[in-house]
């Protein structure tokens, strides 16, 4: 289940129709800008174009907060990767 509050974005986890407090996870507007583009599946390059496009920031700073993202993305279970 997704909520936006502002900018930011709340992930929360169901299981068997009953929520996971313990593994709400709240996205910057960054995040939250990276997590709606996964859904179409894009390449990491893509990701980071899109990045770059859309903020204010060199492309270092863009791919350092995007393998950020990604890094804890996936330890927290937020993505997979496949």
């Amino acid at each position: 289940m997704e909520k936006k509050i502002g900018d930011d974005l709340v992930l929360v986890p169901l299981a068997n129709s009953v929520v996971q407090m313990d593994r709400v996870f709240s996205l910057n507007e960054l995040g939250a800008f990276v997590y709606s583009l996964m859904n179409d599946c894009i390449s990491e390059d893509d990701l980071l174009r899109h990045i770059i496009s859309e903020f204010d920031v060199s492309d270092n700073e863009a791919a350092d907060d995007l393998n950020t993202f990604l890094s804890e993305a996936v330890t927290n279970k937020i993505i997979e990767v496949y």
